[in-house]
């Protein structure tokens, strides 16, 4: 048995505990009061603690700490009838990798969801989402599309939106190749990919296209100055601390002048008028606050906007159902809205 396996098959065990036994474990280990998080999650978290963190050290090892955690976390990978690569024309002449899925059950011409993956930007891929993406294709029946958009610091903002962007044109020119409804075309991501589905949905706007149908924005950035007061209040000890979402800033925002750019922060758009229908998803999360800001500023505009708050799970729980139940719940409820919707 390999070490990733084994440290899988041993928190599987930890995690079939009691929920009150993983609690007073958790008040032995931990140094914040997190007792009105889910007991699996309050008990990783305080585990978590004692790991090396994703800035401790350089971009790469960053990237291959991520996808370690994912696969130790995220649910099992289900096999599919259809899995395709595509290389489809990115921003400035890049060449973009989309994957895509297609569930048994899709119908001949199906709805579809292109999926942008999170990691502040800076780490995570269409490989590390890989078995999410399955997930999600087969509990909503919708052909998933993942796009495997280029990171910082190699390549900072707005280059991420800019080949999102490209990647729904592609999408939109090639509906009927696919054998996809143009009717019923989503876009969804968490943390930074909930940022680029709400940029994508901005920038098609702007730009004349069709919009996307829905917008499935979980736990999203929406604003690049880090100063909403969740930010503060939850950015120590939830999973997704303060040092680390500066130390993703400094990868992707290169340029301060970014900040006010509708493809960096979707929240200063102040026309969002015309906009998806949109799927919010909130946690306990320093993100919490202006993915809340953004719902508001949207139902402003006249959008209908669905909710989903999970306040007993924090950042990151879209991708450790293959671990933690409730995490599990809360992605299969995302899903279910999503294919109620499209």
């Amino acid at each position: 048995m390999n070490s990733a396996v084994f440290e899988r098959a041993a928190l599987k065990a930890l995690m079939a505990l009691p929920g009150p036994v993983l609690d007073r474990l958790s008040a032995g280990l931990e140094t914040l009061g997190r007792s009105h998080l889910d007991s699996r999650i309050r008990f990783l978290l305080a585990l978590s603690s004692a790991k090396p963190t994703l800035n401790s050290g350089t971009v790469g090892q960053a990237r291959a700490l991520y996808r370690q955690v994912i696969e130790l976390l995220d649910v099992a990978e289900r096999p599919l009838p259809v899995v395709v690569d595509h290389q489809v024309p990115g921003a400035q002449g890049h060449s973009l990798l989309v994957r895509r899925y297609r569930p048994a059950q899709a119908p001949r011409l199906a709805p579809a969801i292109l999926f942008f993956h999170g990691g502040g930007f800076t780490v995570g891929s269409v490989e590390d989402y890989d078995r999410v993406c399955r997930y999600i294709a087969e509990r909503t029946g919708a052909v998933v599309l993942s796009v495997d958009y280029r990171l910082a610091p190699e390549h900072p903002s707005p280059v991420a939106a800019d080949d999102c962007l490209a990647a729904w044109q592609w999408l939109l020119a090639n509906t009927a190749e696919l054998g996809l409804d143009p009717a019923r075309l989503a876009v969804m991501g968490d943390s930074a990919g909930g940022n680029l589905s709400a940029v994508v949905s901005q920038q098609a706007a702007l730009a004349g296209l069709p919009v996307p149908a829905l917008q499935v924005l979980v736990y999203p950035t929406t604003d690049g100055a880090l100063a909403h007061p969740s930010i503060q209040n939850l950015g120590q000890g939830f999973g997704l601390d303060l040092p680390l979402l500066t130390w993703f800033r400094s990868h992707f925002i290169q340029d301060e002048k970014l900040v006010e750019d509708y493809r960096v922060s979707p929240l200063r758009n102040p026309d969002l008028a015309g906009q998806p229908a949109t799927l919010l998803i909130t946690a306990t999360d320093p993100l919490r606050d202006e993915g809340l800001a953004y719902g508001e500023k949207l139902r402003e505009a006249g959008v209908s906007v669905s909710s989903l708050d999970f306040p007993r799970l924090v950042h990151g729980f879209f991708t450790m159902g293959g671990v933690i139940p409730a995490a599990k719940a809360a992605l299969d409820a995302i899903c279910d809205a999503t294919a109620n919707h499209i």
